[in-house]
């Protein structure tokens, strides 16, 4: 059976709720590719360096060779939310597509970049090493974590097919909750007498009387 035809038949209350678990789903489309990519990259920038003689995953695991590199907490906090929210998060939004969890990889990736300011900020002003530059693998990073960024507010931001479907057959359906009926039956009444709409109501003579009021009253007080 049509999937639309046996849609049409439930109650309101029914298509509401098939509205909301339709929400809990996502449709990537081709959106899915950003997030792929960023997932891609930051792995790579994982094995490049950050700093000269640090690569991306000591700085994640907290390595010695981190540690004597003087890698300030910027860095450390971008490299642990970067693999939380552009990696982890992301390729499980990819995989499961549930919308609950491209939030949490959203919020996690905008601080991500919003700790790569900061790690790139004090790494220029740190005075525990001469390298005052990240390299290659960090600069990686950061682009997959707009990537990330893009693909996921692209994403969530959007309503899919399927629940603009079942929203147009929640406004077409007859059985309304309250809520719902008393807004058709307000717009109805408004659209059959438009004259007990205020918004349609013609008050040109009143204005043009309160402007020759006033025009009055000032003529008065110059005399």
């Amino acid at each position: 059976m049509n999937s639309n035809v046996s849609d049409q038949k439930l109650s309101g209350k029914e298509l509401a709720v098939l509205e909301k678990q339709a929400a809990k789903t996502l449709e990537l489309g081709d959106k899915k590719w950003y997030l792929i990519a960023g997932v891609v990259l930051f792995a790579i920038a994982l094995v490049l360096p950050h700093i000269r003689g640090v690569m991306g995953w000591q700085v994640l695991t907290l390595s010695n060779v981190a540690e004597d590199a003087g890698i300030t907490l910027g860095e450390y906090g971008f490299y642990w939310l970067g693999t939380i929210g552009v990696f982890l998060l992301s390729l499980g939004t990819v995989v499961f597509k549930r919308t609950w969890m491209a939030w949490i990889s959203w919020i996690f990736s905008c601080v991500t970049l919003v700790f790569a300011v900061f790690a790139i900020w004090m790494r220029q002003t740190t005075t525990s090493t001469q390298v005052n530059f990240v390299n290659i693998g960090m600069m990686l990073a950061v682009i997959a974590a707009i990537l990330a960024v893009w693909g996921l507010s692209s994403v969530i931001l959007a309503r899919s097919d399927r629940q603009m479907e079942i929203a147009e057959m929640r406004a077409e359906n007859p059985d309304l909750d309250g809520v719902a009926a008393t807004q058709r039956a307000l717009l109805e009444q408004q659209q059959s007498n438009p004259e007990d709409n205020p918004l349609f109501v013609d008050d040109r003579r009143a204005r043009i009387a309160r402007r020759r009021e006033r025009e009055q009253d000032a003529q008065g007080e110059q005399a």
